[in-house]
């Protein structure tokens, strides 16, 4: 008789942990569908705040081609030599502060970016290799 329970028991005891390792399993497949979803979410936005942001640089790439046709006029008064090489100047100081302030930014977000990735990443290989 006693070896009967103790049989039962340890066949219990195998179930539940097939059910653990099962429920573990399906845990971790939904919070990676979750993830997804998530994604996929934030790449749609991304995505159309893009088409936007095209948009407004084309729009934009037409009015600051009006605006350099009449900065030359009025800075060159009669020499369009003068006002281009003018505007030219301005043009070039103003990228090169622009590019410094965007390279110091995209610094600071790639590395916060990546470490986000690889702990999520890494989260949910420590979940997939403790169901199996």
């Amino acid at each position: 008789m006693a070896t009967g329970n103790v049989q039962d028991r340890e066949a219990s005891i195998a179930q539940l942990f097939r059910e653990l390792s099962q429920e573990t399993a399906g845990l971790v497949r939904e919070e990676l569908r979750l993830a997804r979803e998530d994604l996929t979410q934030h790449v749609q936005r991304v995505g159309g705040s893009a088409g936007l942001l095209g948009g407004a640089g084309l729009l934009g790439v037409g009015a600051f081609g009006a605006l350099t046709a009449a900065l030359i006029a009025a800075l060159g008064r009669g020499r369009p030599g003068r006002g281009a090489f003018l505007v030219a100047s301005l043009y070039g100081a103003g990228a090169a502060a622009l590019a410094m302030a965007g390279r110091k930014g995209l610094a600071k977000a790639a590395p916060e970016a990546v470490e986000a990735i690889q702990r999520d990443v890494k989260a949910a290989a420590e979940g997939a290799r403790d169901a199996g």
